[in-house]
């Protein structure tokens, strides 16, 4: 079974987006230190899945994580460091078995490999990491994680730490991220996936196709323009990649725009 995990929004300092996002109404927390890349994290939980704030607080690390194929930190270096919405992680529990059937379909793989953080209270969270792609994408793809815990001890040792809260913007829920894409083989190697379905339909109001993968527990609208018009109107920006995150069940509707990531609130 294939999830959402979480989020990827890199931000300038995590401490602030802290105090910015919490007066927006989110519940936010301090994270960890990633002290391999250099990088630091404040984390916004929804259930088992959570946006993860994510800074850099040594250059010389961070450095040489950028130059690791397909990462997250060589997404953010290839950006020029422009902070926004750039990454989700999928959650897996057949991580060897993906990065199989992935590298047959043609992608470049790395991994999975190890890694870990250490909390604010000094233990230790660990996970598998892959990371997929091709030379000549134009978007980048999620990459995929696999807890050493299950998702419900992990959800426990959450609660035990005050890390899930409640958000006072309302009882919110992911329900979608909406994607903008100029190619439609991007979702097409997701589909992939065991158990992922998926429904292609041209939009003729927007001129665009449109792709949507029902993971377990969110949407993946993939919006790919058929030439200039409608379509680009219809996004929160016209950037390519991860366009805007949709939540349901917000007492009031509203958008939150925060270094560079558009987070859409609905009834």
């Amino acid at each position: 079974m294939y999830e959402l995990d979480h989020i990827v929004h890199f931000v300038d300092n995590p401490e602030q987006a802290i105090e910015e996002m919490t007066a927006q109404g989110l519940h936010v927390v301090k994270g960890g230190h990633h002290e391999q890349w250099g990088t630091y994290n404040a984390l916004s939980y929804f259930g088992s899945q959570y946006i993860e704030f994510i800074g850099i607080e040594d250059e010389n690390k961070f450095e040489k994580a950028a130059k690791m194929p397909y990462t997250l930190h060589e997404t953010y270096e290839k950006s020029n460091r422009i902070n926004g919405i750039i990454r989700l992680a999928i959650r897996t529990t057949t991580i060897q078995q993906d990065a199989d059937m992935f590298s047959a379909a043609g992608l470049e793989v790395y991994g999975p490999e190890h890694f870990s953080r250490t909390r604010p209270d000094g233990s230790v969270v660990s996970w598998q990491l892959l990371h997929i792609g091709h030379k000549s994408q134009t978007v980048p793809f999620p990459f995929f994680i696999q807890w050493d815990k299950s998702n419900e001890e992990r959800e426990q040792e959450n609660k035990e730490r005050g890390i899930t809260g409640t958000h006072s913007v309302g009882n919110v829920k992911l329900k979608e991220i909406v994607y903008l894409i100029d190619r439609l083989d991007y979702p097409k190697y997701l589909q992939l996936l065991e158990g992922v379905k998926a429904e292609e339909h041209y939009d003729e109001e927007i001129n665009a196709n449109i792709v949507t993968l029902h993971l377990h527990n969110i949407d993946l609208k993939f919006v790919c323009p058929c030439g200039d018009g409608p379509a680009w109107d219809a996004m929160l920006t016209s950037e390519m990649g991860i366009n805007y995150i949709t939540f349901a069940g917000a007492e009031t509707e509203k958008i939150i725009e925060y270094e560079n990531g558009q987070y859409v609130f609905v009834k």
